[in-house]
């Protein structure tokens, strides 16, 4: 009777290791899917920061060539400022030394509107506004549009 309790011990023994053996095989089948996953995850994760990175690169390089273009731009419309603030001290220093000029506005209507300065007398040759090439003259110096 002693032999049959150790058989029957002996199997439940075994019984157990054999469970234990596909309970542990199951948790490490479930531990490496899960692994997988997050590794899938991850992967995933990465393609999708470096489109955005990407993405991003592409938006900032067109800012950048937008700014560029502003810079220029600005500095195009602050030598034309600096241009015309001496142009005007230019006409209004003709103005001051030719008590004899006289100086007529006149504005033409429609979608083009012209501002037409006429001088009816001086000279500007030796002045300021020789630079301008008037060429002795000051009516070709006195017509501008706006």
């Amino acid at each position: 009777m002693a032999n049959v309790e150790k058989t029957s011990s002996g199997s439940d023994i075994d019984e157990k290791k054999r469970k234990r053996k596909l309970s542990n095989r199951e948790s490490a089948r479930r531990s490496r899917l899960k692994k997988q996953k997050i590794m899938q995850d991850t992967i995933n994760e990465i393609s999708a920061l470096e489109r955005r990175i990407k993405e991003n690169s592409e938006r900032c390089k067109v800012a950048r060539r937008r700014l560029d273009s502003l810079e220029s731009e600005n500095a195009v419309l602050k030598s034309e400022k600096t241009w015309l603030s001496r142009y005007v001290e230019d006409l209004e220093s003709m103005i001051a030394l030719s008590p004899t000029t006289t100086l007529t506005l006149t504005q033409s209507g429609g979608d083009d509107e012209n501002v037409n300065a006429e001088i009816a007398a001086g000279d500007c040759r030796g002045g300021p506004w020789h630079e301008y090439g008037c060429g002795g003259s000051l009516q070709a110096l006195a017509s501008f549009k706006t």
